[in-house]
């Protein structure tokens, strides 16, 4: 009876670890090969949680050139950085083959 109970419990942990290893693997994915993932994790990373989540992303009204591989984001309800003074409204997604950087455009 007791090695029943215990086959039972290491089945429920694999479960358990295969899921949330399945989660992390699919928020990898979505922030590595999708360029607004790409967008919304350098606003997470900049130090705005909140906004990484809620706000508004659009591609129009760019205000720079672009160039090959690269794609300029303008936030709608943009953060306010503390330490630079400004808002942080435009951001740039760098594409490496499949995969998508993004970090904070300061020209």
């Amino acid at each position: 009876m007791k090695r029943r109970k215990k086959i039972r419990t290491i089945k429920t942990k694999k479960f358990w670890l295969s899921i949330i290893a399945l989660v992390v693997i699919i928020g990898a994915m979505y922030v590595l090969m999708l360029p607004q993932g790409a967008a919304r994790f350098a606003i997470l990373r900049s130090g705005h949680p909140i906004a990484a989540l809620t706000l508004s992303i659009t591609t129009e009204g760019y205000p720079h050139e672009l160039e090959d591989g690269q794609i300029g984001y303008v936030l709608v309800d943009a953060p306010y950085d503390r330490e630079q003074g400004d808002v942080m409204d435009t951001w740039m997604v760098y594409r490496h083959g499949m995969i998508y950087v993004g970090e904070y455009d300061t020209r």
